[in-house]
């Protein structure tokens, strides 16, 4: 009786925005046999790219992306990870099928599957990503794109609204957005609470909202409009050197990305 052939070994690179995360999927990859690499999140310093040795036959790469996606932020580090990391992407998301799924693949993803798929079936899944057996429906894709399409065209035009503010009223959103009252911005400012009042009216006009919390989501949603986006380079894993294992040569690349997209980040912003 013949011997089944051994499963394909894959280099899987890792992207998810809960370091955590990553981590325990890479270190469950790594136990069925494959090389598994964390790659940084877009602007998260808090992940060091985990180094391993090259193999001596080289490996078929393929992505694993894992991120809720339920905020304009996340959806865009998501598309920047795939759109530049140019691997066959499988995208897990605790986000209900819809425009966050039409993004990713929008940005080249093969397939995007619910954040319930199990740890277990997620190596013969990416194995039969690599191996040309799964995508997504032309359809479906064509659907999801769509709905995409439409959802950055509603941003795009809240990012004109606010970009439509005076050089004051955004400074006002941008304190309420960190949680400023009309008082505290009023002494802020050093301005009557009344005037601020009537700012905090004159930016419900503009960006078509009837409340404040309504205006500091839309605010929430444009934020990348007035950051840098980063450059986000993929780190080269490499055997440790002896007397050096904490050396990673992709970290000053990575630190410097963060640096970038923290720029412009406004006042009160964690």
């Amino acid at each position: 009786m013949a011997t089944p052939p051994a499963p394909e070994r894959l280099r899987v690179l890792v992207a998810s925005d809960q370091a955590l995360i990553a981590d325990a999927v890479r270190a469950a990859l790594a136990s069925r046999g494959h090389e598994a690499l964390v790659v940084r999140w877009p602007g998260d310093t808090r992940v060091q790219g985990v180094r391993r040795k090259s193999p001596q036959v080289p490996l078929t790469e393929v992505g694993l992306l894992l991120s809720d996606l339920d905020r304009w932020s996340r959806i865009r580090a998501a598309t920047l990870v795939v759109e530049q990391i140019r691997v066959p992407w499988v995208a897990l998301t605790t986000s209900p099928r819809g425009p966050a799924w039409g993004g990713v693949l929008s940005a080249g993803a093969r397939v995007v599957l619910p954040g319930t798929t199990r740890l277990d079936n997620i190596s013969e899944l990416l194995l039969s990503v690599v191996q040309n057996q799964i995508s997504t429906p032309a359809d479906e894709r064509a659907e999801l794109e769509a709905a995409w399409s439409e959802m950055r065209a509603r941003h795009d035009e809240v990012a004109e609204r606010v970009a439509r503010l005076t050089p004051r009223e955004r400074e006002v959103l941008r304190l309420m957005y960190g949680g400023s009252s009309v008082a505290t911005i009023a002494e802020m400012l050093e301005v009557a609470p009344a005037t601020v009042r009537s700012q905090v009216k004159s930016v419900l006009r503009k960006l078509d909202v009837n409340n404040q919390l309504a205006a500091v989501a839309a605010f929430d949603d444009v934020l990348d409009v007035f950051e840098r986006r980063p450059v986000y380079r993929l780190p080269k894993p490499r055997a440790p050197e002896q007397g050096d294992p904490a050396r990673d040569p992709s970290r000053d690349a990575a630190r410097g990305a963060a640096r970038d997209s923290g720029q412009g980040a406004p006042r009160g912003r964690r």
